[in-house]
């Protein structure tokens, strides 16, 4: 891997880790810092990741509650009761992080036509898949917080968030060595 490569992805799980300090989640977190890393679209576009985060969503247990302002407090790790005593119900299945790597990776070389060759999409998200479980043992946001939360120093996601997107743009950046089917440029 070359210098200016290493150096993107550094700076895209720096990015995801000052996305989640400013209230992203993990989902916008991950599409934000590959977006503003690899310029593959407009970052307001992060709309399309937002119910990602929490494995697919949350629901308020009662109402009235201010989702948003419980979701931070989980988030930032100042919130530290088990999940049957929050306020809310996260569904709890793939990891957001995850899911917005599939997306962009989806975004730069997804099909546009039926008849287009799915090889490359495929293959790049199969092993982004595999990095993660490799990683983390886990894919889904459920238990990768049940296991990992407690044992990372600020009680939040954030090595989640930074290892998810430096796993996504590293294939991204390396696709067409891993896929010869995956066109040399991005975005193209």
């Amino acid at each position: 891997m070359n210098e200016e490569n290493r150096r993107k992805i550094e700076e895209a799980g720096r990015k995801a880790v000052e996305c989640r300090r400013k209230g992203y989640h993990c989902s916008e977190s991950v599409f934000m810092a590959i977006n503003e890393t690899l310029k593959i679209t407009d970052s307001s576009m992060v709309r399309l990741v937002t119910g990602f985060h929490g494995g697919g969503g949350t629901h308020r247990k009662e109402p009235g509650i201010d989702l948003t302002l419980a979701l931070e407090e989980v988030s930032c790790g100042r919130d530290r009761r088990p999940p049957e005593e929050l306020p809310f119900t996260v569904v709890g299945h793939l990891c957001g992080a995850l899911a917005s790597g599939i997306v962009c990776i989806g975004l730069l070389y997804g099909r546009r036509s039926p008849t287009d060759d799915l090889t490359c999409v495929d293959e790049l998200c199969f092993e982004l898949h595999r990095r993660f479980m490799e990683e983390f043992g886990e894919n889904e946001c459920r238990p990768l917080r049940e296991k990992w939360i407690p044992l990372w120093p600020n009680h939040t996601c954030e090595t989640t968030y930074q290892r998810g997107v430096e796993m996504a743009v590293e294939l991204i950046l390396d696709a067409p060595q891993l896929v010869p089917e995956c066109p040399k440029k991005i975005n193209d």
